[in-house]
């Protein structure tokens, strides 16, 4: 006989047993933020390029050149499951029988929130909230969240701290360099701050109770994470790695379907920096910043007539397509939820 006190795995639930979600998203404050945030970015590019109609027709160009078009949506595709799978691999080291499938749509779903609100305000705790459903702990997923996000950020810095080698290739402002250099000294005392308080809590004895329980189960599961070792962390970095490779081609990519061909390395480059410059945009997608960004590390290296039609088509890729793709998994859950039959309690 199976002993019934022994929990089933997580893969054997039908569906997270919480709260659905997707009715709990406050979708005025989603809509009115993504309003802003594509208004912005709209008149940015008026302001800038007051001829964008003509501009934009130019991107029927990419019409012409199907076999880089068909690359731009494979390197897309291709950097979207690298960063669900880097979640999926934290997600079951901590809970080995959640199903892949789920944990994947967790990150899916964060393109959608992340996307629609200022600063990503609700992409931390929502990616929280349906990792909790998945059966981990409060602990379990802010760890999750937390690992990935600095494994994400530290491969990103790291490749945008090329832009201060003195390759000839550097297109930084002085301004855009000391921002670099203020957020990699950033994050290596976070780094090191961290693995400091993790090696020895320091304070933690003068919490609350309620939040000294929370920050010993934050150190448990950490540890844990910590503990898988090269096992863990190589293909963690690997699929970090492939993410940000996936994202530095679609600018080249997309120039390339635009009929453009010209030095990558500038591009690459100013990618990566526009990368770390959009966090500081308070409006969703990093609205604004994105643009003006990109017209002016960017901009500088292609052809007048291809600024606007390729930011067009880069911000469909980066900004829009995820957040639909991230609308289709959470209709996926909801109707998954919602066919989930109740079990009679008579």
């Amino acid at each position: 006989m199976t002993d019934q006190s022994e929990a089933p795995p997580a893969s054997e639930y039908p569906a997270p047993e919480v709260r659905e979600a997707g009715g709990s998203l406050p979708w005025f404050r989603l809509l009115v933020g993504l309003g802003v945030g594509l208004g912005v970015a709209i008149l940015v590019v008026l302001l800038v390029a007051p001829h964008v109609g003509k501009d934009i027709r130019q991107a029927t160009r990419a019409a012409t050149q199907p076999f880089w078009l068909l690359m731009t949506m494979l390197a897309l595709a291709v950097l979207l499951l690298a960063d669900a799978a880097s979640l999926v691999v934290l997600v079951r080291r901590l809970r080995r029988g959640v199903s892949v499938f789920w944990s994947g749509e967790v990150a899916f779903e964060s393109h959608l929130v992340g996307g629609a609100t200022s600063f990503g305000g609700l992409e931390i705790p929502y990616q929280m909230y349906l990792l909790r459903g998945l059966r981990l702990s409060l602990s379990e997923a802010s760890s999750v969240v937390l690992i990935k996000g600095l494994v994400h950020i530290s491969v990103l810095v790291g490749v945008a701290t090329i832009a201060l080698l003195p390759f000839g290739i550097s297109i930084v402002t002085p301004l855009q360099r000391y921002i670099i250099v203020a957020v990699l000294g950033v994050l290596v005392v976070v780094w090191m701050a961290g693995a400091v308080w993790l090696a020895k809590p320091i304070g933690v004895g003068l919490l609350p109770l309620r939040v000294r329980r929370w920050a010993n189960d934050f150190r448990h599961a950490t540890q844990t994470l910590r503990d898988g070792g090269p096992r863990l962390i190589v293909p963690l970095v690997l699929l970090q790695l492939v993410y940000w490779v996936a994202m530095f081609s679609l600018i080249p990519l997309i120039l390339h379907a635009l009929g453009w061909r010209g030095p990558l390395a500038p591009i690459i480059v100013g990618q990566a920096v526009l990368q770390i410059l959009m966090p500081f945009s308070p409006l969703p997608g990093g609205a604004g910043v994105a643009e003006f960004g990109y017209l002016g590390l960017i901009g500088q290296s292609v052809p007048a007539d291809l600024v606007v039609p390729s930011l067009v088509l880069w911000r469909l890729c980066t900004w829009i397509i995820p957040m639909v793709l991230g609308a289709i998994a959470l209709g996926i859950r909801t109707t998954r939820r919602r066919s989930v039959p109740v079990a009679d309690t008579c």
